[in-house]
C-alpha cells in the first residue's frame, strides 16, 4: 500500500468533487442529517466547476493517490492560515492518504512561513485531526448553501510545537 500526495492538477476539478462528494456521502452520514449531506455536497455542475477552477481563494490544492489511484483531496489557503480540507473516499478511509494530506498541507504551510492552522472539522472527522495535534477551539455551525446550518469542530494547531510532523510522506 502506496500513498502518495500531488498537487491537484486543472484538469481535474471533476475528479476533485467526486472524491468530495464520496467522501461526505460515504463516511459524514452517521454524525449527519440527510440534509447537512444534501446541503454539504457540491454538484458536479458546469457552473460548480467553473467557480471551483477559478480558485477565488487561491486554495493550494493536493490529491492523495493509494496504490495509484486518486482517493483524496485536501486544500490550503495561505493567506487565512486555514486548513480548508482534507476529504478522503471510503476506499481510502483509515490508509493513511488523511495524514498524508495534513503532513503534505502543514508542511506547505511551514515552507510559506505560516505558523498557525485553523480548520473547521465535521463531526466524524475531530478524533482524526486530535490525533495529528489539532485542538478544539470551539463547536459552532457553518451554514451550508441551502441555509441549513452544519455542526462542525473549529480546531487549530500550533505548527512550531510540531516542527517536524509535516515532513513524513
Amino acid at each position: 500500500m502506496v500513498v502518495t500526495v500531488r498537487p491537484l492538477r486543472d484538469d481535474e476539478m471533476r475528479l476533485y468533487l467526486q472524491i468530495h462528494e464520496r467522501a461526505i456521502r460515504g463516511l459524514a452520514a452517521t454524525h449527519y442529517s440527510q440534509d447537512d449531506i444534501e446541503g454539504w455536497v457540491v454538484p458536479t455542475t458546469d457552473e460548480n466547476l467553473r467557480r471551483l477552477t477559478l480558485n477565488a481563494d487561491r486554495e493550494i490544492r493536493f490529491v492523495a493517490v493509494l496504490d495509484g489511484v486518486p482517493v483524496g483531496i485536501g486544500a490550503l489557503v495561505l493567506e487565512n492560515a486555514e486548513l480548508r480540507a482534507v476529504y478522503v473516499a471510503p476506499e481510502g478511509a483509515r490508509r493513511g492518504c488523511g495524514s498524508a494530506l495534513v503532513h503534505a498541507i502543514e508542511q506547505t504551510a511551514r515552507d510559506n512561513e505560516v505558523t498557525r492552522l485553523t480548520l473547521d472539522a465535521s463531526l466524524n472527522a475531530e478524533p482524526f485531526y486530535a490525533v495529528l495535534g489539532y485542538d478544539v477551539l470551539e463547536r459552532t455551525e457553518v451554514p451550508l448553501p441551502n441555509h441549513h446550518p452544519m455542526a462542525v469542530v473549529r480546531m487549530g494547531k500550533d505548527l512550531q510545537r510540531f516542527p517536524h510532523a509535516g515532513r513524513r510522506r
